[in-house]
């Protein structure tokens, strides 16, 4: 009976401690980091749309530097909704009544892997030409892909050079070698014809 209480006793113990608190507080924890992120990603969000234009990407700096109003870039001539509602207008419209602009942008703008390639990235009437280029990632990784792609350009105007010089040389080595066995040729001609011309004198 004493065996079979402290075995009761054990099997609580470890359910009380596995279960309440150690279950518990790995669910807590959880529960606490998944809330930390949420705010964070919301607050570094929130900090992007207040520093820099939701469309064009362009930081608040820029403007003061250009000295032009954020506010009413954002509201007049960069405001985000018109996009939404556009987007709304293209999708609810038969491609067939497209106008104009339209059936330019509307294949672009309605893909959501192409949309990119109709929104001003770093552009805007107001402060044309003034924008810098920050050190952000995008910025790097398209630095360095045009880097990349000048590099393998150059290599490949290299390679090209390379080849056609190999050609030149290996074309004048043989226009070389044909032209001294045709020298050597015609001074053997010469030469057998003067021994021959000696000897026919001799006789």
């Amino acid at each position: 009976w004493q065996w079979e209480s402290w075995d009761a006793h054990t099997f609580g113990f470890l359910y009380y401690f596995l279960i309440n608190l150690v279950a518990s507080a790995i669910i807590s924890g959880i529960i606490i980091d998944t809330f930390a992120e949420m705010r964070s990603d919301r607050k570094e969000v929130l900090e992007d749309l207040n520093t820099s234009c939701f469309v064009c990407d362009i930081e608040v700096v820029d403007f003061e530097q250009a000295n032009h109003d954020y506010q009413q870039h954002i509201t007049n001539e960069h405001n985000m909704w018109q996009y939404v509602w556009l987007k709304i207008y293209l999708r609810d419209t038969d491609s067939k009544d497209y106008k104009g602009l339209e059936l330019h942008v509307a294949p672009l703008l309605l893909d959501h892997n192409k949309a990119a390639r109709c929104m001003p990235i770093k552009r805007a009437r107001a402060i044309q030409g003034n924008v810098k280029d920050k050190a952000t990632l995008p910025t790097l990784l398209g630095k360095i892909n045009r880097i990349r792609d000048a590099v393998a350009v150059q290599n490949k105007m290299a390679d090209d050079l390379k080849y056609k010089m190999d050609t030149l040389y290996r074309e004048q080595g043989a226009q070389y070698i044909n032209e001294h066995e045709f020298l050597e040729e015609s001074i053997s001609g010469i030469m057998e014809a003067l021994e021959s011309s000696k000897g026919g004198e001799r006789n």
